[in-house]
């Protein structure tokens, strides 16, 4: 009896899982307009030593602590507008994506290369 219980109960779970990965397996369009979207953010940037980035023309722009600063290609999620933007990361030379985490400061935004 024990046997039986435990096949059925395999059984149902197997069928459960089985379903759920079935359905999750249809792409859902949670962002028709797409405001999430990845996009090319390398010209919102500006490393601290460019010139105007802390005070003058790009004082309003993220600050960026990486080796490369912002001459290389940096994507984002968000189209800053209607969503925040987040997710960064920065493309080393050989292409590999690094992330860019924000560090909290209440002046302007500061993200730093790992």
């Amino acid at each position: 009896m024990l046997t039986r219980t435990l096949a059925a109960a395999a059984l149902i779970v197997g069928s459960a899982l089985l379903a759920a990965t079935g359905a999750s397996a249809a792409p859902a369009d949670d962002d028709p307009y797409g405001f999430n979207a990845v996009r090319d953010r390398t010209d919102d940037f500006v490393a601290p030593l460019d010139p105007g980035a802390l005070f003058g023309e790009n004082s309003y722009k993220p600050i960026i602590l990486s080796p490369y600063g912002a001459t290389r290609k940096i994507e984002c999620r968000g189209d800053g507008h209607y969503v925040q933007i987040h997710e960064c990361v920065q493309y080393d030379p050989n292409n590999v994506a690094h992330e860019l985490r924000l560090i909290p400061n209440p002046i302007r935004p500061i993200y730093l290369y790992f």
